[in-house]
């Protein structure tokens, strides 16, 4: 009786370890969200909605310039900055100032630099104004479009579009509207390289 209780024991536990290892490995790298597309462009859109006050968006932002140097023609990255708190909304609207002041491909990956490595916590638009000075830019050209009406409706469109993919956290990225990734769905960046690729992959099928 004894055997026949140490073995049924046995093989209990063996049965829970097995349909643990089976959840980890059936453990998803991605949602689908949508049987739609987004109707934003005939191209593929990988968003990627950030903060620049985000560590973990200043470690996925050279896997992402990864993914984007591979891109065919047929699929762009879009950034779309995140205001989940009203301490936000400053980076939200420097991101849209760089863009319209053609400084995104000078500047963003400099202001990530800034806050995360050298501790500034530029958030204020006139901390923003004196980091675009030192790198050489026009200060008061960035403060004019910081508070001008197109860099308001650009951060209300990036918050529209957050709201409908209900982003709750950073960094997600959303591929053409139907599926949700993000770091905390992979066990390394080279796998959300993998992922990714797949996703555009099954839209560039379909």
């Amino acid at each position: 009786i004894l055997m026949n209780s140490l073995f049924l024991s046995t093989i209990k536990s063996f049965l829970v370890f097995s349909l643990l290892a089976d959840i980890v490995t059936a453990t998803p790298k991605y949602v689908q969200i949508s049987d739609l597309k987004q109707t934003e462009s005939d191209k593929i859109i990988i968003y990627e909605f950030f903060w620049y006050g985000c560590p973990h968006c200043f470690n996925i932002e050279p896997t992402m310039n990864l993914i984007e140097s591979n891109l065919q023609k047929d699929t762009i990255i879009v950034k779309v900055p995140v205001v989940l708190r009203d301490t936000w909304m400053a980076h939200a609207k420097a991101y849209y100032t760089l863009k319209q002041m053609n400084l995104d491909d000078d500047l963003h990956e400099e202001l990530f630099n800034e806050i995360h490595i050298n501790g500034e916590r530029l958030d204020t638009r006139d901390s923003l104004a004196q980091f675009v000075k030192n790198k050489g830019f026009d200060e008061s050209k960035f403060k004019k479009t910081f508070d001008s009406f197109g860099t308001e409706i650009r951060v209300k469109k990036a918050m529209r579009l957050a709201r409908s993919y209900q982003i709750t956290s950073v960094p997600t990225i959303i591929v053409n509207g139907k599926y949700k990734t993000s770091g905390s769905f992979v066990s390394s960046y080279k796998e959300l390289v993998e992922v990714i690729d797949l996703l555009v992959q099954k839209e560039r099928v379909n």
